[in-house]
C-alpha cells in the first residue's frame, strides 16, 4: 500500500510537471496544427531534455547541476508523455469521442507504467537483506489500486480548486486585473483553509497529551522522580508520555535482581512537561534545573540529559540500560518541546534546541562550583528528532562544543538528515571542528566493538545510524540527486537492485519514513528506525559505563524486553486493576498500597496558563 501511496503521489506531482512543461509547446504550436508539427515541437522538447540529461554525475558537484540534469530527465519524460497524449488525441478525432480506443490506449499505458514500477520495487524490497518487524504484504493489486486512488484523490482536488477559480473570475467580471484579483482570492482562500484544516488536525493530535491512562494514573511517590508531592511539576502537566517516564523508573531491587549484585542508589528520573510552562522555553529550563537541585542529581555519578522526541517521547530502554549499567547511580532529566509527532514537530527543532542549550548552560555553571571530583559525567542522548535538536546545540562549534557545555560523551540514535550536524560533514568528520577520530558512526555494534581502547576512548560522540533508516537517510535533494546510499556497496538492509528515479524516490522514502517507527513490543530488532536489539551495547560503550560481564549483560537485555512487555500492557489497559504494576509499585509480586493516589480523571486539565502569588504550581 504505501509503495501505491508513493507512486499516487509521484503522478501527481508528474502530471503537474508535464502541464507546466507543456505551457510553451501550446502556445508556440497551435492546437488545431497537425500530428507531425506537435510530435516534432515533442521530438525537440525531448532532445533538449536529453541534453541537460546527459550530464555527467560527479563527485561533490553542486545542486545546480543535479537539478538541470534532473529536469532534463523530466522534461525527456513529459515529452514523450505530451506525444502518447498528441497520439490519442489525433485518434479520438480520426474515430470520433466515443470510440473506446482512445481511453483504452491511455488506461493500458498508464496501468504498464504502474505495473512495472510497482513489480520493481516489490522485487527489490523482497531482495533486501533482512525483514521489517511487521510483515509486509505487498500487493501488486493493493500498490495500483492505492496509487489510482491517490492519483484521483488529485485530480479532485485539482478539478474544485479549477472550478472556484473560474467563479471568482466569473463573478468579478470581465478584465485581466479582475482575472488575476479573482485568481489571488481563490488561492488565499484556498491557502487559507489548507492551513485551517492543518492546525485542526495538530490541534487533535496534541489533545492525546492530556490523555490519563490507567495504567500510568497513579503519582509516584519517590522523591527522587517528578510528579511526586514534593516535585516543582505536578504529575498532570507532565503530560502522557511524561507520566510513563516517571512511573516507569526502575528500583533497586529490579537492578539487584537483573545484575545479581546490590544497586547503589535509586535512580532519579525529573520530566518537565510542556504543560508546566507553555510559553517560554527558559521557563522550562528553569523548572528542569531547580528539579534536579531537588533531586540531588548532581551528586550522582553521572548525568544523562535527554532530548525527547515530537510528542515528548523518551527511549524508555536506553535510560533502563543506563539504570542498570551504573547500579542506579545515575539522574535522568527531560525536557518536553513539543506535543506532536515528530513529522508535524520539524518546525519546533529551534525550540528544542533553545531549552536544551539553556539546560546545559545551567548545569555547567552548577557544576563549575563543585570541584572536578566531585562533578557527574554529563551524557547526551537523543533519537530521532530528539537526536536533532540536542546535537543542533553544537552545530557550529562541533567537538569544541563539547568542551563549551561540559558534555563528556554523546549517544545519537537515527539522526535525521536534515540536521545540522549530517548536512555540515560533521557525522563524516570533514569538518574542522571534528578532530579526527573523535566522532564515530555505526550501523552495528561489531563495527564499534572492531576499534582499539585507545580508539573508542577519544571518541566522544557516537552516532547509531543503520544503513536503510530511511528517517536517516530522507532528504530533499533526493527530488534531484540520486543518494549515495543507492548503489552503494556492502550497506546492510539495501538491496543492490534498487533505482533512483526523480520524484518517485523521494515519495518512497518519505512514506517509509513516515512508517519507519512500526514495531512489536519486546520484539528487538536491529533495522531501520528501530534500535532497540543494538541499545544495551552502545549505552555501555559510547558512555564508558561501569563493566558488566557477558551474563550480566544478557540478563540486562532480557529484563529491558520484559519491562518493554510490561510497558506495552500497562499502555493497553483500560481499567487499573488489568495493568501490571510499575517497577515502583511491586511487593511481594503484588501491587504496593503505598503507590499513591490514582487520578480518577481521562483528560489532564491541560496548560497551566496562571501562577499563584508565592509562584508556585497550582495542586
Amino acid at each position: 500500500m504505501h509503495q501505491g501511496l508513493a507512486t499516487g503521489l509521484s503522478l501527481i506531482a508528474a502530471r503537474g510537471v508535464t502541464k507546466l512543461v507543456d505551457i510553451p509547446i501550446s502556445a508556440v504550436i497551435p492546437a488545431e496544427a497537425g500530428l507531425v508539427t506537435h510530435l516534432t515541437g515533442r521530438a525537440v522538447m525531448g532532445g533538449a531534455g536529453a541534453a541537460l540529461a546527459a550530464l555527467p554525475v560527479e563527485d561533490g558537484e553542486t545542486m545546480w547541476v543535479s537539478t538541470a540534469r534532473t529536469g532534463g530527465q523530466i522534461v525527456r519524460a513529459a515529452a514523450i508523455g505530451g506525444a502518447i497524449y498528441d497520439v490519442g488525441t489525433a485518434v479520438r478525432r480520426r474515430y470520433g469521442s466515443d470510440s473506446p480506443i482512445q481511453p483504452l490506449i491511455i488506461s493500458a499505458s498508464a496501468l504498464a507504467g504502474v505495473l512495472y514500477t510497482a513489480r520493481r520495487r516489490r522485487t527489490a524490497r523482497q531482495e533486501a537483506v533482512g525483514k521489517w518487524p511487521i510483515v509486509q504484504e505487498v500487493t501488486i493489486p493493493t500498490a495500483v489500486g492505492t496509487a489510482i486512488a491517490v492519483n484521483n484523490f488529485g485530480r479532485v482536488v485539482g478539478w474544485g480548486y479549477k472550478a472556484s477559480r473560474d467563479r471568482w473570475i466569473n463573478y468579478l467580471g470581465p478584465g485581466w486585473s479582475k482575472n488575476v484579483m479573482g485568481r489571488v482570492i481563490n488561492a488565499g482562500l484556498w491557502a487559507g483553509a489548507g492551513v485551517a484544516a492543518y492546525r485542526a488536525g495538530v490541534g487533535k493530535l496534541t489533545k492525546s497529551n492530556d490523555k490519563i491512562e490507567a495504567g500510568y494514573a497513579t503519582p509516584p511517590v519517590a522523591p527522587e522522580v517528578s510528579g511526586s508531592a514534593d516535585s516543582v511539576s505536578t504529575f498532570e502537566e507532565l503530560g502522557l508520555q511524561g507520566r510513563r517516564f516517571v512511573v516507569d523508573v526502575l528500583t533497586p531491587e529490579i537492578i539487584k535482581e537483573t545484575l545479581g549484585e546490590p544497586a547503589k542508589t535509586q535512580p532519579i528520573r525529573t520530566f518537565i512537561g510542556f504543560n508546566t510552562e507553555p510559553i517560554y522555553s527558559t521557563g522550562r529550563a528553569e523548572l528542569a534545573l531547580e528539579e534536579l537541585d531537588r533531586t540531588g542529581a548532581f551528586d550522582r555519578s553521572y548525568l544523562l540529559l535527554v532530548s525527547p522526541t515530537g510528542t515528548g517521547w523518551v527511549d524508555h530502554t536506553v535510560v533502563e540500560a543506563a539504570e542498570l549499567m551504573t547500579r542506579g547511580d545515575i539522574a535522568t532529566c527531560c525536557i518536553q518541546y513539543a506535543r506532536s509527532p515528530s513529522f508535524l514537530a520539524v518546525q519546533q527543532v529551534a525550540l528544542g534546541r533553545a531549552q536544551f542549550r539553556l539546560l546545559l548552560w545551567g548545569i555547567r555553571e552548577r557544576l563549575r562550583e563543585r570541584a572536578p571530583e566531585k562533578r557527574p559525567k554529563v551524557l547526551i542522548f537523543g533519537e530521532s528528532l530528539g537526536a536533532w535538536t540536542s546535537s543542533d546545540v553544537v552545530m557550529h562549534q562541533g567537538i569544541t562544543g563539547f568542551d563549551h557545555y561540559g558534555i563528556d560523551r554523546a549517544l545519537w540514535f537515527g539522526l535525521p538528515w536534515l540536521a545540522k550536524w549530517s548536512r555540515s560533514g560533521m557525522i563524516r568528520q570533514t569538518s574542522e571542528s571534528v578532530p579526527e577520530g573523535t566522532v564515530g558512526v555505526f550501523d552495528r555494534h561489531e563495527q564499534l566493538a572492531a576499534l582499539t581502547p585507545d580508539q573508542r576512548d577519544r571518541m566522544r560522540a557516537v552516532i547509531l545510524s543503520h544503513d536503510n533508516d530511511p528517517i536517516a537517510l530522507f532528504g530533499p535533494d533526493m527530488l534531484v540527486r540520486k543518494p549515495d546510499w543507492i548503489g552503494a556497496e556492502a550497506r546492510r538492509g539495501v538491496a543492490d537492485s534498487i533505482e533512483w528515479t526523480p520524484i518517485v524516490t523521494f515519495w518512497q522514502t518519505a512514506i517509509d519514513a513516515a512508517n519507519a517507527m512500526v514495531t512489536i513490543p519486546g520484539d528487538f530488532q536491529s533495522f531501520g528506525h528501530d534500535y532497540r536489539a543494538d541499545t544495551a551495547r552502545f549505552v555501555r560503550d559510547a558512555y564508558h559505563l561501569p563493566a558488566t560481564t557477558d551474563d550480566q549483560l544478557e540478563r540486562i537485555e532480557k529484563a529491558l524486553r520484559t519491562l518493554e512487555l510490561e510497558r506495552s500492557e500497562r499502555i493497553k489497559a483500560s481499567h487499573i486493576a488489568d495493568a501490571p504494576p510499575a517497577p515502583a509499585e511491586r511487593e511481594d509480586g503484588g501491587r504496593a498500597v503505598s503507590a499513591g493516589v490514582p487520578l480518577v480523571a481521562k483528560k489532564a486539565k491541560g496548560a497551566n496558563w496562571r501562577r499563584s502569588l508565592q509562584g508556585k504550581h497550582r495542586s
